[in-house]
């Protein structure tokens, strides 16, 4: 035998007198000794026993030619075992079986040495589709492939083919997809579901994987064959039109819609930990005389400059929207009324200190700002409506200034 024999290095002493056993026998493999399945290759024939294979390891069986070395034999236990993936159980005191089973192993391997070979006509179909497909048997082993399943992970055909997913993906994304594997053949049909795959090249790509149960001339469960539709760009493209609804295309802030989506999840926040909450309505006063002056496109990148001053004094868990032409609202986790209008103050001398200068063009704004703490009774409607009772009294009051709701007459 002309391949290398892995062994637990634990079962020294047994090794010895299985290969003076085998001496006469034309005996030419190396033996190697490792410390776990993890460090043997694919397809590698391993000498093992109970002692050193753990959960993890188990999932390794199937891919690669175990014998495993039992202390106490029986038909019961070795049956157990065979179902994991092992190639044959022996008893630990009989080295000369586990010799026989070693020979054995040899002839087979002789026989189907061109087992994987691509000379059907199937191989040659799935060839020629573009997406990656693949199918393992029902212990979860690669058994056949396309070219562009093999170039997706930059792996050869060779390599796949008799490996699990712990043998051609990293630890943490194979746990993922062993355990949907474990789902799928407990449960028969088809699976369909999203997660990330590393691409040949070393980066992430999300991927939909189709899968489906195939069944053996028998009527059992054979394994599952799969095909991976990547969806990096789809679900890129949803992402950007998701943040797209959710913004306002002419400053960046948040719209409508996220505002209300914000207040509701800092409401339920609020309620949750009995942390106050607070809203500012701003509004800039005398826009309509920026627009008339020096037309709309002045006036936009008036807006542009206000929600850039705005973010400058704000915290990063502060949220800033944009609910109507000129107006905008803030909330404020975690802030009382008092504090909310210290930052209220603070923003409305900051706008009026800073000056847009666009070539010859000055602008200078100031805003009008109400603020209101969320009450006990209070609902998001309510809430905001508080905040722009505030901010009208605020206007009525000479504009450039703060009122806090709790404040009006």
């Amino acid at each position: 035998m002309g391949s290398n024999v892995y062994y637990l290095r634990h079962l020294e002493p047994l090794i010895q007198r299985v290969s003076g056993l085998l001496e006469p026998y034309d005996w030419s493999g190396q033996w190697l000794a490792v410390d776990s399945l993890d460090e043997t290759e694919q397809g590698s024939p391993v000498v093992a026993d109970e002692v050193g294979l753990g959960t993890r390891q188990q999932a390794l069986l199937p891919a690669r030619r175990v014998l495993l070395v039992v202390e106490s034999w029986s038909l019961e236990r070795c049956a157990q075992w065979l179902s994991l993936g092992v190639r044959a159980c022996c008893d630990g005191r009989q080295p000369e079986r586990l010799a026989a089973e070693l020979l054995a192993l040899r002839s087979r391997q002789a026989a189907s040495a061109d087992a994987y070979g691509e000379t059907d006509l199937l191989q040659s179909v799935i060839n020629a589709i573009p997406v990656p497909i693949f199918y393992k048997d029902a212990l979860h082993i690669y058994r056949g492939c396309n070219s562009a399943f093999a170039e997706y992970l930059g792996l050869s055909r060779d390599k796949i083919l008799g490996s699990s997913v712990y043998d051609v993906a990293p630890r943490e994304l194979a746990d993922r997809y062993y355990e949907a594997d474990q789902k799928l053949l407990a449960t028969g049909g088809t699976q369909r579901y999203e997660a990330p795959v590393r691409y040949a090249d070393g980066s992430y790509r999300d991927i939909e994987f189709n899968k489906a149960v195939y069944f053996g001339a028998d009527g059992r469960v054979g394994g599952q064959v799969g095909v991976m539709l990547d969806v990096t760009e789809r679900n890129h493209l949803t992402r950007q039109l998701e943040q797209y609804s959710r913004t306002d295309p002419l400053t960046g802030a948040g719209n409508r819609r996220e505002f209300d989506a914000v207040a509701q999840k800092a409401l339920r926040h609020h309620r949750q930990k009995a942390l106050p909450l607070s809203l500012m309505v701003l509004d800039v006063d005398h826009f309509k005389q920026i627009n008339d002056r020096w037309g709309h496109s002045v006036g936009d990148q008036a807006l542009r400059f206000l929600v850039q001053q705005c973010l400058a004094q704000l915290r990063a868990d502060d949220r800033l929207f944009r609910t109507g032409g000129e107006e905008f609202c803030i909330v404020l986790p975690g802030v009382d009324a008092v504090q909310a209008r210290q930052v209220a103050e603070r923003l409305c001398g900051c706008v009026e200190a800073k000056e847009l200068t666009l070539g010859t063009i000055r602008v200078q704004m100031t805003v009008s700002i109400g603020v209101v703490e969320l009450a006990a009774g209070d609902d998001i409607g309510r809430w905001f409506e508080r905040a722009d009772q505030a901010l009208y009294q605020a206007k009525r009051a000479g504009r450039n200034c703060v009122v806090l709701a709790s404040d009006e007459g």
